[in-house]
């Protein structure tokens, strides 16, 4: 049986509860267009690269953006511990930084803005927007260094810290900040974003409570938290009993550690799911993750064979109890560690980890795997402006997602732990804000990985700096395993199927490596392909009309078509003239007009 509804909940009739609840979307909603229109990196104002959340009091989380799973879920630990961190010495107007992995934190780059709100003396909310910055005042620009062997090589790690006191800005700390960084008119501006996405939010809570009052506002936020852990239980409870296993690979992290495993083990018993991690030690490089970030992985994967429908606010993990394992692991990592690729790289591979797990006890929920976070980090100065830039770029990392049982995956939606939320934006705006001329950007042909439901095509892209050099890192993972499928998916070809990069130069070509940095001088092309998403069930099985169809978009081309589909795609005319394709399959055929 689900627990018991509280005395608070039985009081809060359902319209009312109805008009908070929407209140909270709404403001979620402006908070982020807010961003959209303010932020002037383009890792935000293109890419999205940013979330918000709105807390209680105590705190904990009513309600999350349509935003980066990576970022809402480690969010939540992090609000906690910046509430503890100032207790006794929070006033209205107070506004609060910080990025420090050990106190919530995920890695450096994402920095988040905590605006305590307190209507009458009482402390209410808390919102809360944490914003993947282009700037880390690391050794490299961009804030990732795959050379980095701990996390003071990253960039500027900051505990919680005021803003702004009593309304007054702290202008010593904000210059400290900007000091700091390369790319300072960019971060001020990102910042002055996050902060005004905040207070926004906060005058419409205060809108909220004077028209509803504090007790009926406070008791709304109660019913919410147990409607969500109702749904889940319910969820739970209609999922099979048992122990299961799942696993992924991390390939080498360019220090020389080979591949890497890690494992989870989900035990659904009743109404409730623990969830146990197995990990490496963590390693002498930018893959660990310390406990926030590891238990947002864990969460993403949990959410994803549930349904959509249950409000996602910190009532839905009540059921949910979950061992990281021993201190000094890949996924619980402790200082001195290096965690600046952690938000991909393994916190996707947790997330695949219990996703595979869950698929032995809901196949007909089974998700393929999606393109892995791949990424390459522009750096260099304008030659229009004179002024720096950092650029992470989504354009060039965007791979298929996975299919499900019964839906082939999204074609360019980017990994799992983005799981939509990030863009690549218009190239047209990526060309006006930065130094580049992006001569392809289109599906790759063959990319998903087959299966009854195949993998989301990923993306053929070649882009070019103009008149200036520019420095490149190339981070994630990706380049030499496919997106795994699941049931019977894939093929022998899928390696075929994983990202590659090649810079095309004058005098010839070569290729780049993952974990390095590599100079890329104008007149050079670097060449990228994406992922492909995981199929979900034999490749054998899949309908004749959707092979002919990826064929017939140009997505698939004949020799797979034969080679994974065991399909055999002609032309011919009928005897009136017209053009048919024909598709046939061992005594299966099909045949469409044109």
């Amino acid at each position: 049986m689900g627990a018991a509804p509280s005395e608070q909940t039985l009081r809060v009739d359902p319209i009312t509860l109805a008009t908070v609840v929407g209140t909270l979307d709404t403001s979620l909603r402006e908070m982020s267009i807010t961003m959209r229109r303010v932020a002037m990196s383009p890792v935000l104002a293109i890419g999205n690269d940013f979330s918000n959340a709105i807390f209680d009091g105590q705190p904990r989380m009513l309600d999350q953006g349509h935003d980066q799973p990576v970022h809402i879920g480690a969010m939540i630990f992090a609000c906690k511990q910046v509430a503890d961190y100032f207790q006794g010495d929070l006033r209205p107007g107070d506004v609060i930084y910080h990025n420090d992995p050990r106190t919530g934190g995920s890695h450096l780059p994402d920095m988040t803005v905590y605006k305590p709100v307190f209507i009458d003396d009482q402390l209410m909310f808390w919102t809360a927007n944490r914003s993947h910055m282009n700037e880390t005042g690391g050794p490299l620009a961009g804030g990732y260094n795959p050379h980095a062997t701990e996390v003071w090589a990253e960039g500027l790690r900051i505990s919680p810290i005021k803003l702004y006191e009593s309304g007054r800005a702290r202008y010593d700390i904000i210059d400290f900040l900007l000091t700091n960084f390369r790319t300072r008119r960019q971060f001020r501006g990102d910042l002055s974003a996050q902060v005004a996405a905040c207070t926004l939010a906060e005058q419409r809570l205060r809108r909220l409570v004077t028209r509803y009052g504090a007790e009926t506002v406070i008791s709304s936020c109660e019913a919410l938290l147990d409607r969500a852990e109702r749904l889940m239980r319910m969820e739970i409870g209609a999922m099979p009993d048992g122990t299961y296993k799942g696993s992924s690979v991390i390939e080498d992290d360019g220090h020389g550690s080979g591949e890497l495993m890690i494992s989870a083990t989900v035990r659904i018993q009743g109404e409730s799911i623990h969830v146990k991690l197995e990990a490496p030690p963590q390693t002498n490089s930018y893959i660990n993750s310390y406990a926030s970030n590891s238990m947002s992985a864990v969460y993403l994967g949990l959410l994803t064979y549930v349904s959509a429908n249950i409000p996602h606010n910190e009532g839905v993990y009540r059921p949910v109890t979950v061992d990281l394992g021993p201190k000094g692991t890949m996924v619980n990592a402790e200082e001195p560690a290096a965690c600046g690729l952690s938000t991909s790289t393994p916190l996707g591979h947790v997330a695949e980890a219990v996703r595979a797990a869950l698929a032995e006890a809901l196949p007909e929920r089974a998700g393929g795997g999606w393109g892995k976070v791949c990424m390459d980090c522009f750096s260099g100065t304008d030659p229009r402006t004179g002024e720096a830039y950092a650029y992470l770029s989504h354009l060039t990392s965007q791979g298929g997602g996975g299919a499900f049982w019964g839906q082939d995956g999204e074609p360019a939606i980017g990994a799992i732990e983005q799981a939509g939320a990030a863009r690549t934006g218009e190239v047209e705006l990526i060309e006006y804000m930065l130094p580049f001329h992006v001569r392809r950007h289109e599906l790759r042909e063959d990319s998903g990985c087959p299966g009854r439901w195949r993998g989301g095509w990923g993306l053929a892209v070649e882009i070019e700096p103009i008149d200036h050099d520019v420095q490149l890192s190339i981070i994630g993972d990706g380049m030499k395993h496919a997106s795994p499928s699941l049931l019977g998916g894939g093929s022998e070809s899928d390696g075929d199927r994983a990202f590659a990069r090649t810079i095309h130069a004058p005098g010839g070509q070569r290729d780049v490596s993952l974990h390095s940095v590599a100079p890329l001088r104008a007149g050079e092309v670097l060449e990228v392909f994406t992922a492909g998403g995981g199929g979900v069930g034999p490749a054998k099985e899949r309908a004749l009309e959707s092979v002919i169809a990826d064929w017939r978009g140009g997505l698939l081309s004949t020799g797979s078509a034969m080679r994974d589909y065991g399909v055999e795609i002609g032309l011919e005319f009928t005897p009136d003239g017209r053009r048919r394709i024909t598709a046939t399959r061992a005594e299966e055929s099909a045949a469409i007009e044109i």
